[in-house]
């Protein structure tokens, strides 16, 4: 009879696998919308959250404008609507920047 150690050949013992770090692409974040309620620590909390998405997603500068105005409703999407046809209305140039935007939304 044959003993069980010859029976199954010697193992080391399992090293625990490293998988590799996961993939975010599939994970949703999503930008909330907004409504435009007057509260000002409001619109700062989600202006805090729109900066986070855009890190965590790396947008590219040129898509940040258009992104958030698809986000703004019902008060926001208003003034938004507004103030785009006010600038162009003076023949002023229309918000491209986050930067620009974010000011005109703490006004």
């Amino acid at each position: 009879m044959v003993s069980t150690s010859e029976e199954e050949p010697h193992r080391r013992p399992r090293r625990k696998e490293r998988r590799p770090l996961p993939n975010f692409g599939d994970f949703k974040v999503n930008i909330p919308e907004f409504e435009g309620k007057p509260d000002p620590n409001e619109v700062l909390r989600w202006m805090q959250t729109v900066e986070r998405v855009f890190d965590f997603k790396d947008i590219l500068e040129e898509r940040k404008v258009k992104l958030v105005a698809l986000k703004l409703i019902k008060y926001s999407s208003l003034w938004w609507s507004n103030l785009c046809a006010k600038r162009a209305k003076l023949r002023k140039d229309k918000i491209r920047t986050w930067d620009k935007m974010k000011a005109k939304l703490r006004s």
